[in-house]
């Protein structure tokens, strides 16, 4: 995935917009692991035990769950990394070349279908035990709020494990 910057300020379209802060946020987030040994990204950043590689490995896990298996209908195998609370932690045999590969993939998964949809579109699935079927905009906006608040997330665990404050983008 090439990295992205920040989309336009001329943009106007908010199909596009969204599309283009989830390529920014996914760039920010792949590029807090960059550097660090495998120690460091497994590494609890806080005190509830999450790692950045934890994080994104979760992140993945949302795309998926909110735009292959609600969205798109798929039934996606959530046999790994298991429970809502195993998507945050890392197997010893996880990389962060592996785990980052699964996060692309469900992350360019994600603006394909959002790029290739209408925003109104409903969910094939509800979500909770809801029977509320969001419509793709809701979903995106779900994500792009989820993939800001872990940037963020990103930007403090890496600046706690090496002191790193100004990695581009």
């Amino acid at each position: 995935m090439p990295f992205a910057g920040e989309p336009s300020p001329l943009s106007s379209d908010p199909t596009a917009l969204c599309a283009g802060y989830l390529d920014w946020y996914a760039t920010v987030l792949l590029r807090r692991l960059e550097g660090l040994s495998d120690v460091q990204v497994r590494t609890p950043a806080v005190p509830s035990g999450w790692s950045l590689l934890g994080l994104v490995q979760h992140s993945a896990c949302v795309r998926r769950f909110w735009v292959r298996h609600v969205f798109s209908g798929e039934d996606v195998d959530f046999s790994w990394p298991g429970t809502a609370e195993q998507e945050w932690v890392p197997r010893p045999e996880d990389t962060v070349a592996g785990v980052s590969a699964f996060y692309r993939g469900e992350h360019e998964n994600s603006l394909r279908v959002l790029r290739s949809h209408d925003a109104a579109t409903t969910a094939t699935r509800a979500y909770g035990g809801t029977g509320t079927r969001p419509t793709l905009a809701w979903i995106a906006f779900h994500l792009l709020q989820e993939s800001a608040r872990h940037a963020g997330h990103a930007d403090v665990a890496r600046e706690l494990l090496d002191g790193a404050t100004e990695l581009d983008p």
